[in-house]
């Protein structure tokens, strides 16, 4: 074998943030600060301290939706288990800063490096899984930690749940109030979106896709499955970690009873409503799923149902998620323009002025 093809059979290259990645185009010199100065700008602009929480909300849950993203919508792989995820970087940070007293800032790390592990832990077992045999083993392994959470009550206090723990501390900067949070908990999702975005556009993100496309014929291509895969989920796993850890800092408590399928469910959705053709689509899919109920609320106790109405129609009709509307409408305008510009009656009317 020669060397060309002898490095053709070996894993991508993941250095994702800089090899393998097109030339930034320059739009993008221009948008990342710009969503910076929004991510900020939104936080002194809503005075409302509840919808400053649900922003705060927003923002953490667009952390865990970029990294599903690159796990479902990038590698194909069905994830019912990022709660669990999500539970062991909240547990890792609040009891590293209840028991220990630890600083939030290296709880936090040590949250996210948790996830890791534990990602490439249930990562490597299930290589061999796919579809909905790979989804009822997260399912289940989700079903596993929310029985340590509730039942290994020496650590994790049981169904009382941790409580007190403490504001994060910057030099002389403290995170007290939501503001702070908003803030804070903003900048880091900006950064999570840019940081999935390099991924996508690498090479070991095209190796994801094709992987996702057919996995036979990316490995005829010389692409490793294993390691594709593996790091796949290991990124959705440290970044629902991540979002785990900022959620228990922002809260202040947490409890097994956050952890549940429903919130799996819910990440998930947020992927495929907003289209898991994108990032951005996961991004206005966790903004709609986390602001959709709050806004329906007005309706009292038919909200639920509304809620689920209103899903329903997006899942039938917008297979594509609502990025691809986003997309498709200014196509629609701009065509349609077009049309009546070029009809005969238009050209005549022009040609009689």
């Amino acid at each position: 074998m020669t060397n060309k093809s002898s490095k053709l059979a070996g894993a991508p290259r993941v250095h994702f943030l800089v090899e393998g990645t097109p030339k930034t185009p320059r739009y993008e010199w221009f948008l990342w600060p710009a969503l910076m100065v929004l991510a900020i700008g939104l936080a002194f602009v809503v005075e409302n301290q509840y919808w400053l929480q649900v922003m705060v909300n927003a923002e953490v849950m667009i952390i865990a939706a970029v990294g599903l993203y690159v796990t479902f919508g990038l590698s194909g792989q069905v994830s019912l288990g990022q709660a669990a995820f999500y539970a062991i970087g909240g547990y890792t940070t609040g009891l590293l800063v209840t028991k220990l007293e630890w600083d939030m800032g290296p709880a936090i790390l040590a949250g996210v490096a948790a996830g890791v592990l534990v990602g490439i832990g249930l990562g490597i077992p299930t290589l061999r899984l796919k579809g909905h045999y790979l989804a009822l083993a997260t399912l289940g392994f989700g079903q596993v930690v929310a029985m340590i959470l509730v039942n290994w009550k020496s650590l994790t206090q049981g169904a009382t749940g941790v409580r007190g723990i403490a504001a994060p501390l910057f030099g002389s900067f403290e995170l007290v109030s939501v503001r702070d949070w908003a803030i804070f908990v903003g900048i880091l999702a900006v950064g999570a979106i840019f940081v999935v975005q390099r991924i996508r556009n690498s090479s070991f993100g095209r190796a994801m896709q094709a992987v996702r496309d057919s996995d036979v014929a990316a490995a005829a291509m010389g692409v490793s499955l294993s390691h594709v895969k593996v790091l796949a989920f290991t990124i959705g796993a440290g970044f629902a970690a991540l979002a785990g850890s900022l959620n228990a800092g922002v809260v202040t408590y947490i409890s097994p009873g956050t952890y549940t399928l429903i919130l799996s469910v819910a990440m998930l959705s947020m992927v495929v409503v907003g289209g898991s053709s994108s990032h951005w689509g996961a991004v206005i899919g966790a903004i709609v799923i986390v602001f959709l109920p709050e806004v329906l609320r007005s309706v009292e106790r038919y909200y639920l149902l509304f809620y689920g109405i209103l899903l329903l129609v997006i899942v039938a009709y917008l297979p594509g998620g609502l990025w691809n509307l986003f997309k498709t409408v200014p196509k629609a305008i701009s065509s349609f323009l077009v049309r009546i510009k070029s009809t005969p009656e238009v050209a005549t009317l022009r040609e009689g002025e």
